[in-house]
């Protein structure tokens, strides 16, 4: 079902709207040259109210962004188990529906993003211990999308149910994302090499020419394929 990773390519331009809609007008106020001269300066980043509300805003828009079209990638995927088409329509029309459910996701994705952001800044805390916290945050939020499109929860309830499902099959789902995660490097790989031989016979351009549109489907495609792993097995442990 080729057509199915047409979703994160929509997903993929929708960020980069999200992103060029944030520092557009930042850039063309100054606020954001103002405020990266201040992080490179020994005074460190103001406290800007301004900024924070962009970022927040950035946060916010870009997971909504994401999980929406997760949301009709993962719906149109269950619609295929189930004896369906599972097209393009059909998902982003169920992704429609779910739209409070995202909304809500989004909005505490976005909370946890900022937190996580700020302790990262923390020279206390420091980096290690965000990504620590990070990480267990994925994990018990690994089901919450496909629990949307199942049960159309909101993220409170969504996330303990990802957490029911998760004590069920931990063990598959931690092999499947280290087996995907290989999936993805196996598909860069050549990739990979056939950039540095282009580059080192033919030259950079044409290697940079011929390689990222093969990365970019690459990706396109590991990404994909970890959502419908995530959808069987969702679909599997319930």
């Amino acid at each position: 079902h080729k057509h199915l990773i047409v979703f994160p390519v929509i997903s993929t331009a929708a960020t980069i709207l999200v992103l060029m809609s944030i520092l557009l007008p930042l850039k063309l106020t100054g606020s954001l040259d103002t405020w990266l001269a201040s992080i490179d300066s020994a005074e460190g980043a103001p406290e800007d109210l301004s900024m924070y509300i962009a970022t927040f805003a950035f946060y916010f828009c870009n997971y909504f962004a994401i999980v929406f079209f997760n949301t009709a990638l993962i719906a149109s995927v269950m619609d295929i188990f189930e004896g369906g088409k599972g097209n393009l329509s059909f998902g982003l029309k169920f992704a429609a529906k779910r739209i409070h459910a995202i909304f809500g996701w989004a909005l505490v994705s976005a909370c946890v993003g900022m937190i996580l952001n700020a302790l990262e800044r923390n020279e206390k805390i420091g980096r290690f211990v965000a990504s620590l916290i990070g990480s267990a945050w994925t994990a018990l939020t690994y089901f919450v999308i496909p629990v949307i499109v199942s049960e159309g929860l909101g993220p409170v309830a969504a996330i303990k149910e990802s957490m029911n499902v998760l004590k069920k099959e931990w063990g598959t789902a931690l092999t499947g994302n280290f087996s995907m995660g290989t999936f993805a490097f196996l598909l860069l790989l050549p990739v990979i090499a056939l950039g540095f031989l282009l580059g080192m016979s033919l030259g950079p351009a044409l290697a940079i020419a011929v390689c990222v549109p093969l990365g970019i489907l690459a990706v396109l495609i590991s990404t994909t394929a970890a959502a419908i792993f995530k959808a069987y097995l969702y679909s599997y442990a319930t």
